[in-house]
């Protein structure tokens, strides 16, 4: 009987961590290959707008929109007050942003300010929307980056989405890991799908959207990870999501620890609810011929990176010869991940000398599974996540 129980654990790890490292190994594989571009016949003439959803982005929201008019002025942006009660909308208009009031506690969840944002700028003339969240910055080409991919085929695109560390958090290895982390899924992941051809993936920033690919996958993401809900959404109506890599969205790493869990399990969690509903879709779209499918299926069924180490280290103590070997193979391709992603930022060196904070970081991550667990119900809403403006 005990063998048996060993036995159905260690199927059971390999269930639950194989989804990620296979991902990983096709992700590191995908960064030694340029990113497929769109196979458009000729240009085509993209009008676009910037929507920036907000809620309570009183202290953020004039740098967003600065960092905006430096990227293109003109180009339109319209700044969705959803639900606010502070000032986000007075200092949106100050800055010369199209404000949009949306003010029904009914309407719950970014999805339900995106599609606002979306349906006012189509319906004012833009073909093609930008989505940007209201406390981060971009960088100066993002706008002309975006409507060049969209010009040239793509029907939907991502560019580059990083943390922001002040100089203070820089020196934290947790802050830094936190980065590193964040860079591994949102860059790294992202480019090597983009290399193997598969849809690079939409992150909640930074990614834009044609009002054909709208009209043809209307935007009704309602959960809390409607970003990852409505790219599965997007892989299986045939839609792939192409790479912008040499523009970027930042946004500052929450300061506090609270902010820093709070942020970290909306993400998780919502993950794990958008993966049961969503894999009956992604089935039914690979047995249709769309093998694309099978990436992103492995995706959103992907353990986060330090919760398969976790489930790797449970590896040591079971006398499973063959679960041994499998735990060696998941090590490996994570040191190829971690150093690969460590490689795309600024300072790779003080990135990989953060790892003597790894088994920190990892009991952290532990310790908010609970919290994790409550954000991938149903009831779970969107919420502000407190952040300081950059200094000027």
């Amino acid at each position: 009987m005990e063998q048996i129980s060993i036995s159905v654990l260690a199927v059971a790890i390999v269930f639950f961590a194989a989804p990620l490292f296979i991902d990983l190994a096709i992700c590191v594989a995908g960064n030694y290959r340029r990113a497929c571009t769109p196979s458009g016949d000729a240009r085509r003439e993209i009008r676009l707008a910037v929507v920036v959803p907000a809620h309570n982005e009183e202290s953020m929201i004039e740098s967003t929109l600065r960092s905006l008019g430096a990227a293109g002025r003109e180009t339109p942006v319209y700044v969705v007050a959803h639900n606010c009660t502070d000032a986000t909308a007075q200092i949106a208009t100050r800055c010369g942003a199209h404000v949009l009031i949306l003010s029904n506690p009914k309407l719950r969840g970014k999805g339900a300010a995106l599609r606002h944002g979306f349906f006012v700028a189509i319906a004012e003339g833009s073909n093609a929307v930008l989505v940007v969240d209201a406390d981060s910055e971009v960088s100066p080409n993002l706008i002309e980056a975006t409507r060049l991919k969209l010009s040239e085929g793509a029907d939907a695109t991502q560019c580059r989405y990083e943390l922001k560390l002040t100089p203070d958090q820089s020196r934290i290895p947790m802050a830094r890991l936190r980065a590193l982390a964040f860079r591994g899924m949102n860059v790294l992941r992202a480019k090597g799908r983009a290399g193997l051809g598969f849809s690079t993936g939409i992150f909640g920033n930074g990614f834009a959207l044609t009002a054909a690919a709208l009209e043809r996958v209307p935007f009704d993401a309602h959960s809390i990870a409607e970003d990852v809900e409505y790219h599965t959404k997007l892989v299986s109506a045939g839609i792939s999501v192409f790479w912008i890599g040499d523009a970027y969205v930042e946004a500052p790493l929450p300061k506090s620890l609270e902010a820093q869990a709070s942020q970290e399990a909306r993400w998780e969690g919502g993950r794990m609810r958008v993966a049961s509903r969503s894999t009956t879709r992604l089935l039914a779209a690979i047995l249709h011929g769309r093998w694309r499918a099978i990436e992103t299926l492995a995706d959103v069924w992907s353990l986060p990176l330090s919760r398969g180490i976790i489930a790797v280290m449970l590896t040591v103590g079971l006398p499973v010869h063959w679960l041994h070997q499998f735990a060696i193979v998941c090590a490996v391709v994570a040191l190829f991940y971690v150093f690969e992603a460590a490689m795309l930022g600024d300072e790779p060196v003080r990135d990989l000398i953060a790892l003597v904070g790894a088994p920190v970081y990892l009991l952290w991550k532990a310790l908010i599974t609970p919290l994790v667990l409550r954000q991938s119900r149903g009831r779970a809403k969107w919420a502000h996540t407190k952040r300081e403006a950059p200094q000027q």
